[in-house]
């Protein structure tokens, strides 16, 4: 028994050193303990709260807090057990030294319940180790050893709660079903280690004065407005008192006898202006702070009482007199005026600008053509533009960069003569047989094609590649096709733009002359070209 106790006490020293720097919302609670047992010799196992054969025990539990749902519980206990069957002439008697760390959910988290209700439900469940001495009772009345002095792993779950005195004091009980890890302390080997169900009830306290961060007289816990400063007047809320209630406190408020805002530091504003009636000089009337509370109508920066134009467009300059700046003096306000810098005495649009009455960019007084279309691009003059200068204006002229004078599209007609050189060129364009590979002899014509496209730089060349009817049609279009290409790949090599060469196959489909003859299938495999504007 002294060993038992010795143990005991040490459980307890050290649970009791840790409670050095605590919190404080940690607490220290004493209990007295009872048992009832629940193992192999009970035929009713969960026949429980029947508290026969009262054995009074004790224990001591430490709480830390961890956040509104969660407490961490170390707890040393020694209890008393005895058990007697049925027939009174077997039983059980242990005693058990216990050492135990459990979570507990508390139901006052300020979710299920308010943190500071009366009642504070909680559950909780944990383990540690138990020190265990039993006896047995035998038929001949004497009792006889079964355990002594062996510590096993203990596991433990249960439920309690507490009714609250005060912020540091409540009146705590709890029922933890207790399982040693070992099955032999009843003297029976059921198949299942033996429970035994630990009342307690006692006192818990927190181990601190609550906290009072602004020493307001009021505990954090309880105070709303935990950072009053130091030395002002609160009420049992902790908060600073407000006489007249408007929302500012008492040593904020400059008319703490009278109801105001908070914005005028609880002042009355009778035209709410953002400026308390202290202070303004126009009390009915909503203005300006920098007026001291008189308007500005049109928003100009000149007080009404001193503008001579009251009701300027909002956002137009003013001079110190409040009417609209107009520095050209073409009556078209600075802030509106594009063309602020307009000479005197010349005609204006509703913008300050000169008049330009077919919206050519060249105002009225110097268009010399002041009805061209909208969207015709124009010289300095306001007259259609002519980049070739050949008497066609841009607009109608589809070669601008070539002078065609007396055309009527602007474009160099293509002479006769050229005409004839392209198709005599064509003749001298040779492949090899039933293939796309240019001869060499047919570079001659290509470079004189070549020279004729470069003289007429707005022309785009039409190819079109044919074949007799030798053969199947698709053999015959992919063969008009590939020779086409080869032309096109060759005057490309020669510098000439790709997008301005049209290349097609035909195949057989467009003869020139009989197929029944030879003279008349050569004629029909050909290169045809044609120059055509874009």
């Amino acid at each position: 028994m002294k060993k038992l106790n010795f143990t005991l006490f040490l459980l307890m020293a050290a649970l009791l050193v840790q409670t050095k720097g605590f919190t404080q919302s940690s607490a220290i609670g004493i209990f007295a303990t009872t048992t009832e047992y629940l193992g192999d010799l009970n035929p009713k196992r969960y026949d429980v709260y029947k508290f026969k054969s009262v054995k009074v025990g004790g224990a001591i539990s430490l709480q830390q807090y961890l956040n509104s749902s969660f407490n961490l519980v170390e707890m040393v206990s020694y209890n008393r057990l005895q058990y007697q069957t049925g027939m009174k002439d077997t039983g059980v008697s242990a005693n058990f030294a216990s050492a135990n760390v459990m979570l507990k959910y508390k139901f006052n988290n300020g979710y299920i319940l308010g943190e500071n209700s009366f009642i504070a439900p909680y559950v909780t469940g944990g383990g540690g180790a138990t020190y265990v001495n039993s006896k047995a009772y035998f038929f001949d009345k004497n009792q006889g050893v079964i355990t002594k002095g062996k510590t096993v792993p203990n596991l433990l779950f249960g439920a309690g709660g507490i009714l609250r005195l005060s912020d540091r004091v409540g009146l705590e009980y709890s029922a933890l079903y207790n399982i040693p890890m070992y099955d032999n302390w009843d003297n029976n080997t059921g198949g299942k280690n033996d429970w035994y169900l630990q009342h307690s009830a006692g006192i818990y306290f927190t181990m601190a004065k609550a906290k009072d961060t602004d020493k307001d007289g009021v505990s954090d816990k309880k105070d709303k407005c935990p950072n009053t400063p130091e030395g002002i007047q609160v009420d049992s809320y902790g908060c600073p008192v407000d006489t007249d209630l408007d929302g500012t406190a008492d040593y904020l408020d400059k008319c703490p006898r009278e109801a105001g805002t908070i914005e005028m530091k609880g002042c009355p504003d009778t035209d709410k202006d953002g400026i308390s009636d202290f202070d303004d000089k126009c009390i009915a009337v909503p203005g300006l702070q920098k007026f001291a509370g008189c308007p500005d109508t049109d928003q100009d920066g000149v007080e009404d009482s001193k503008d001579n134009c009251p009701n300027t467009i909002v956002g137009t300059p003013v001079d110190m007199n409040g009417c609209p700046v107009d520095a050209d003096g073409d009556k078209v306000p600075d802030n509106l005026d594009k063309c602020p810098n307009t000479p005197s005495g010349m005609t204006v649009d509703i913008n300050g600008c000169p008049a330009d009455g077919d919206k050519d960019g060249v105002p009225d007084i110097l268009d010399k053509c002041p009805n061209t279309d909208k969207g015709i691009s124009v010289d300095e003059d306001g007259c259609p533009r002519d980049s070739d200068k050949d008497g066609i204006p841009d607009h109608l002229d589809r070669c601008p960069s070539t002078p065609a004078p007396g055309t009527l599209n602007g474009c160099p007609v293509v002479k006769e003569e050229i005409k004839k050189r392209l198709k005599f060129a064509t003749r001298g364009i040779f492949f090899e047989f039933g293939k796309a590979t240019l001869k060499p002899e047919s570079n001659a014509k290509l470079d004189e094609v070549v020279d004729i496209i470069n003289q007429y730089p707005d022309y785009n060349l039409r190819l079109g590649g044919h074949t007799d009817n030798v053969g199947s049609d698709e053999n015959n279009h992919k063969l008009s096709q590939a020779r086409v290409d080869a032309v096109k790949f060759y005057l490309i090599s020669k510098g000439i733009n790709e997008e301005r060469l049209d290349a097609m196959g035909f195949g057989e489909l467009k003869p020139i002359a009989t197929n029944k003859t030879a003279i008349g299938r050569s004629q029909n495999r050909r290169v045809e070209m044609d120059l055509y504007l874009k």
